[in-house]
């Protein structure tokens, strides 16, 4: 050792430089940190409850749900005008935002927010609130919520003073805050006179988290002041005050350093992580100049004819040369505590560990070399500095006072400290494992005030999913599996805090009411499979293809029941997941289902019963680790024993306050146990280190200790005040729990191993002697490990094919007259293949039959679609009528029930048959509607933006522009893009195969078609496998209620 030391003073400026050198790299590296909430990282990802919601999430989308609830200022009704154009405007802004999953927003006025209902026998689906918003719309509303009790309660409150606008985000490297930040901005930017828009759902309260985790960067400075201020008092000196911060602060770059150049974000949990590093790195630091300042003084009295700069490197050298082991004893089982987080199945913990362990081990580095270089160069110490005083400090009647305390009534001290221990232990029987993220928060928190608001009007702010899984396609379409949803949403209904459930189910019993004209004794699931099939074919005939996608997975083989809750209590999550697992388990006998649970609530379940069992194993893991290293550095099983005698109370009493307090075992006070055993194995250490030398000197037990309190002691309430002090600040942080019981339980921990490294570990071996203190083995550093890793996604588009070449420019209004009259063929016979895509490949086919024939002078449309296959929709068929004078007509014929039912409904932006394409995208969006400007002409196109004219025909259309490709050739729109009425790229169409179908009228026709939606990311392949043009052949009585009902 004293080799190294020689060297690194020998070459003290390539050694200063170098380590320069290498902070202001890492230094630069700490811009990549940014402070993150990733619930992936918080979660054990093997838990059956984790699982289930990443389950949820990959087959429905919905994981991390914001609710907004838009209310009166005067808390009276909302149904007003004022709130719901407020809600129109964030349903329509929010999509926009980066992060925000639009297919997933839900309000009054979102696209898949229908009304299922009869008029006669007439199914009505249309959206809940008609826009522009007025009171006739908001008359229709109010009786669409009356006969669609599934919005009530999730997209109004049932005494209508809420109406709600929720939606999924997906958090990426940027976080919670990041998102949330933008949706508060739009909320700002929407609030009016009279309106109240409050915002609550897990995403806000984590990203409420990362606000308050970043005070961190006002805490550390505040905490470096005081350990420089607690330094300063102990060693009276500048350089007692700056040397151990500068060793800190050197260790604090490293590791954050290191983070950053790993891209591993900070969060609420290792945002601590500079504190630690700062107050650990601190303390060595303290132990070091301690004895330095001893050697000086013995090395000025015994060679007073010397230099102060000879005593002064001679001192570096022989203090660092008999504290260095030890400091490498201690860090070494800070270093491997906190490596064996690694073993803990939630990856923030292990981040926390891993980075910590390294920020120590920089920690040791440093002052193993750039400490001792740098204390070479600098002046020695004034002599008066160097010199006992004549009167003793503080510091000094301290140690006086333990030293006497352990020698005369060490029985007593024993003793004591056993009856602390054990009314500790009983503390331990009261702890409550709570991982709520709202009760981070205290309750004057805005946030827990909007949260609690939200709860008492609507069905919840927390979601749980159950998920039902069938062995084959189209399994929840059987009869007895929706029944088996349906009594499971019958039996949650009846539990506490649940405020609503939602599933396929509540929109099937809708429909079959609806098609058997209202009557109460239909609102149940039909009878046959068929049936239920065709009712869902219907619906996806005005209905958009990703209406039902939170719901029912796109081959119905499985389904999501959706429950609101209005609590996130992880006790409360343990008990309800237990009930619905013993309430379904029995009825799956006998069945292909199983269910998997997840969701928000039942995650922190997962997380707190994770952290029980991996608490207690963690616990045991640092404990054989100091035993270990005991037995390493003592050569002796009882210097083990005696190193982990003040963790075992450490851990009992932090256990123990938090059972008596009621501070929660939860994720953050879960690092506090690791971290209070990883610092606090460090004061035995070098308490005993110490001992054994002194005994060596004295060879009498009395008075070795009082030197030892003297000396090492002195030192260990100088690291526990530093560190104490350095945490301590974290209970200035109002209104944020995690940082308050970090630094009570940090605090406490730091003064509990402190004081049984002081007095309970010299008072056992002052009653029971023991020969390992006498031992003359040479210490030897190779013993000691110290070394650390790093680790780390249609029948054909008519409006879109123009055929005309022109021999003169056209303006681009007659461009887009010529595309819209010149792709209407007179009548049509064909054959199709509808291939519906969702977002994960999978893959819906339908094969149909169809007829078109232009009426009134080619102004109006008939087709018939009938559909020949898969088998469940077989002979179903739906007639579309179109009308200039009054509302188009769509008749459906359903084989099951054998009967024609008519659709009211949104025609044209609704989905055609379930497609990507709208009807509107079909019959034509009229040229005079929209403004239309030629953007780029290049060799073979012409590229038309066309805008639309007005609020209505955006309304209608569904479209705020269109993008057109068009072929100068034949004007044929090879690509299209349609945006949707935020100004968001909604979709694109592509054309390919495009024959010349009518050679004397000059009609194209593209034989295949595919549409793309960018939002939802599902698409639509139309392929016509036959197309006949002006065949003659069609009549009127393809569009008859007989041919409708044939059957082939």
């Amino acid at each position: 050792m004293k080799l190294l030391i020689n060297n690194v003073i020998r070459f003290r400026w390539l050694v200063i430089v170098a380590v320069i050198g290498l902070t202001a790299f890492l230094g630069l590296q700490i811009k990549n940190l940014k402070i993150v909430i990733n619930p992936n990282t918080m979660l054990p990802q093997h838990h059956q409850n984790v699982i289930g919601t990443n389950v949820a999430e990959e087959l429905f989308g919905s994981k991390h749900v914001v609710v907004l609830g838009v209310s009166a200022t005067d808390g009276g009704n909302a149904l007003t005008q004022s709130v719901l154009e407020v809600v129109q405007q964030l349903s329509e802004k929010m999509p926009a935002i980066e992060g925000v999953k639009g297919y997933t927003l839900m309000s009054v006025t979102a696209d898949r927010a229908k009304s299922i209902a009869a008029n006669g026998d007439e199914l009505v689906i249309e959206p809940l609130l008609e826009t522009p918003i007025t009171n006739e719309s908001i008359q229709h509303l109010v009786q669409h919520l009356d006969t669609n009790p599934i919005y009530q309660g999730t997209v109004v409150s049932e005494d209508r003073k809420v109406v709600s606008v929720s939606f999924a985000i997906s958090a990426g490297q940027g976080g919670f805050r990041q998102i949330m930040d933008q949706v508060q901005t739009v909320i700002e930017q929407n609030t009016r006179t009279g309106v109240v828009i409050t915002a609550s759902g897990t995403p806000v309260f984590f990203a409420q988290v990362e606000r308050f985790a970043q005070r961190m960067g006002l805490l550390f400075p505040i905490a470096l002041i005081l350990i420089g201020l607690i330094h300063f008092e102990a060693f009276r000196s500048i350089q007692g005050l700056v040397l151990p911060l500068v060793t800190a602060v050197l260790a604090v770059v490293w590791g954050l350093g290191i983070m950053g150049a790993a891209n591993v974000p900070m969060d609420a949990f290792n945002a601590t992580t500079p504190i630690l590093i700062l107050a650990v790195a601190a303390g060595h630091a303290v132990q070091i100049l301690k004895r330095y300042y001893e050697e000086y003084d013995r090395l000025s009295v015994a060679n007073p004819e010397q230099s102060a700069t000879d005593i002064n490197r001679q001192a570096v050298v022989e203090s660092l040369s008999r504290v260095a082991p030890v400091m490498i004893a201690a860090g070494g089982v800070a270093i491997i505590g906190f490596f064996s987080l690694i073993t803990f199945d939630v990856a923030t913990i292990r981040t926390f560990g891993i980075f910590t362990g390294l920020g120590i081990l920089s920690a040791l580095l440093i002052e193993l070399t750039f400490i001792p270089a740098l204390r070479s160069v600098l002046r020695p110490p004034k002599r008066i500095i160097a010199t006992t005083p004549t009167k003793p400090r503080l510091w000094d009647r301290i140690a006086d006072h333990l030293s006497a305390l352990v020698l005369t009534r060490y029985k007593t001290v024993v003793t004591g400290f056993v009856l602390v221990a054990l009314i500790a232990g009983l503390g331990t029987a009261f702890i409550n494992r709570e991982n709520s993220t709202k009760s981070y928060f205290a309750d004057n928190v805005q946030v827990r005030h909007d949260d609690a608001y939200l709860n008492s009007h609507l069905a919840g702010t927390n979601t749980l999913y159950v998920v039902f899984k069938g062995k084959d396609k189209d399994a929840i379409k059987q009869p007895a599996n929706l029944h088996l949803i349906e009594e499971t949403q019958r039996y949650l209904q009846t539990l506490p805090n649940v405020g609503k459930t939602v599933s396929i189910v509540d929109f099937i019993k809708q429909m079959n009411r609806s098609m058997n004209a209202g009557q109460t004794e239909f609102n149940r699931i039909p009878d046959t499979e068929d049936l239920v099939s065709q009712f869902l074919f219907l619906y996806s005939m005005s209905g958009d293809p990703v209406d039902f996608e939170s719901y029912v997975d796109y081959d119905y083989q499985n389904a999501n029941l959706i429950v609101w809750m209005k609590d996130d209590s992880s006790k409360y999550a343990e008990t309800i997941v237990r009930n619905i697992r013993e309430f379904v388990t029995p009825r799956l006998v006998n069945t292909d289902m199983e269910i998997l649970i997840g969701g928000s609530v039942p995650q922190s379940s997962a997380l707190s019963e994770t952290l029980v069992d991996g608490k207690q194993r963690n616990i045991l893991q640092m404990m054989v680790v100091v035993f270990v290293v005991g037995i390493l550095i003592f050569r002796s099983f009882i210097a083990g024993f005696y190193l982990i005698v003040p963790l075992v109370v450490t851990v009992l009493m932090n256990f123990g306050v938090m059972g008596i307090t009621g501070i929660p075992l939860n994720t953050p006070n879960a690092v506090s146990s690791a971290m209070a055993i990883g610092i606090g194995a460090d004061y035995a250490i070098y308490m005993l280190y110490r001992m054994r030398e002194e005994l060596k000197k004295h060879n009498h037990f009395d008075r070795a200790l009082e030197e030892t309190m003297r000396t090492a002691g002195k030192a260990v309430v100088y690291v526990a005040t530093a560190i104490a002090g350095g945490y301590s600040v974290l209970m200035l942080s109002k209104g944020f729990y995690v940082h308050i019981w970090f630094g009570i339980l940090i605090v406490m921990s730091m003064i509990v191993s402190a004081v049984s490294a002081l007095v309970l570990v010299p008072a056992l071996l002052k009653w029971l002697p023991s020969s390992f203190l006498k031992s003359t083995t040479t210490y030897d550093v190779k013993s000691v490990p110290g070394t650390a890793l790093a680790l780390v996604f249609a029948c054909g588009l008519f409006t879109l094919l123009p055929t005309k070449s022109y021999a003169e420019p056209l303006t681009a209004e007659q461009i887009m007259i010529n595309n819209y009259e010149s792709t209407r063929v007179t009548d049509s016979l064909s054959k199709a293949t509808f291939t519906l895509i969702s977002p994960k490949g999978q893959e819906r086919v339908r094969k149909t039959f169809g007829a078109t024939s232009l009426e009134d002078q080619g102004k109006t449309n008939k087709r018939v679609i009938r559909f020949l296959s898969p088998g469940d929709v077989r002979n179903t068929s739906t007639l579309l009528i179109e009308h200039q004078d009054k509302d188009d007509e769509i008749w459906v014929y359903l084989p099951a029930m054998k009967k024609t039912r008519r659709i009211s409904a949104d025609n044209k932006k609704s989905s055609f048959v379930g497609t990507d394409l709208s009807y509107g995208d079909i019959l034509g969006h009229k040229p005079q509607d929209w403004t239309h400007t030629i953007t780029q002409t290049t060799e073979t196109q012409l590229v038309i933006e066309s805008i639309a004219k007005n609020e209505q025909v955006s309304k209608d259309s569904g479209y705020s522009k269109r993008i057109n490709w068009l072929n100068k050739t034949n004007f044929v729109a090879e690509k299209t893009d349609f945006y949707d009425r935020s100004g968001k790229l909604l979709k694109t169409v592509e054309n390919s195969d495009i024959r010349l179908v009518d050679e004397t009228n000059r009609k194209w026709q593209a034989m295949i078609v595919i549409a793309k939606n960018h939002q939802t990311g599902h698409s639509t392949r139309v392929q016509l496998d036959e197309y006949k043009a002006n065949t003659q052949a069609v009549n009127a009585d393809y569009f008859s209620m007989r041919y409708l009902e044939k059957e082939e």
